[in-house]
Order: C-alpha cells, then sequence, then structure tokens
C-alpha cells in the first residue's frame, strides 16, 4: 500500500515537472498594452525575429520607436502590440524598456528561451499631432 502511494507520487511529481499543472494548449508571450481609439493608425510595423544557434544561450534585441525622429511629427502612442508568433510556449518575450503608452517614443526589449530564438510581430499604433 505505502509502495503504491510512493509510486504515485512521484508519478504525479514527474508529470507536473515535465508539464506543468495546467499545460497550456496554445501558450504564448505575447505582449498587448494600451488601447487603440478611433482616430489611431499603424506608427510602426515590423517582424522582429531572431535565431539562435547556440543550444545554451540566450539572444536579445532592442526595438526603438521612432527610429529617429522626425521634425515637426510628434506622435503619441496609444497602443502596442507585440504578438508572439511561436505559440507553442517556446518563444520568447517582450517587455518595455523607456517610453510607452501616452508618450511619443518606446523602447522593447525582446529576448529568447534558452537554445530558442523569437519570432514577434510589433505594431504600434497611436495619433500624429
Amino acid at each position: 500500500m505505502a509502495r503504491g502511494i510512493v509510486i504515485t507520487l512521484l508519478l504525479v511529481t514527474c508529470l507536473y515537472v515535465t508539464y506543468g499543472w495546467a499545460p497550456h494548449q496554445y501558450g504564448n508571450h505575447s505582449l498587448i498594452i494600451g488601447r487603440k481609439g478611433y482616430n489611431d493608425v499603424i506608427l510602426f510595423q515590423k517582424t522582429v525575429s531572431k535565431k539562435n544557434w547556440n543550444p545554451f544561450g540566450k539572444v536579445s534585441e532592442d526595438v526603438t520607436y521612432p527610429v529617429r525622429p522626425i521634425p515637426g511629427r510628434r506622435p503619441l502612442i496609444t497602443e502596442i502590440d507585440a504578438i508572439d508568433l511561436d505559440s507553442n510556449d517556446k518563444g520568447g518575450y517582450a517587455y518595455v524598456l523607456k517610453g510607452g503608452i501616452n508618450r511619443n517614443n518606446v523602447t522593447i526589449h525582446f529576448k529568447s528561451q534558452k537554445g530558442r530564438g523569437y519570432k514577434f510581430n510589433l505594431t504600434i499604433f497611436g495619433r500624429i499631432y
């Protein structure tokens, strides 16, 4: 009896470590911040991707908007969408380093998981004043 309980606990622990308690069928690491309004336009759109050749390393990249300021054009960011295109929970992570919503600039950092690459579709919405 005790041996059966120990084996069952060991099996459950192994399954939990392998798959997690609630496995995600279509897990991703998308970043969606803010809310676009009626008159908002796409200020910036780019597919950000990087492959990793090192099985133990990580790759990362910073993307900045605007790439260079244009005189007389003052954007106001209302929504940032960084959609993870690797929907198998193996993609990377994205987070805001500087700027952001209700600002005129943003720097987003993209980082992969160990031994993996990443692929994001980055779209920045806003208004131009």
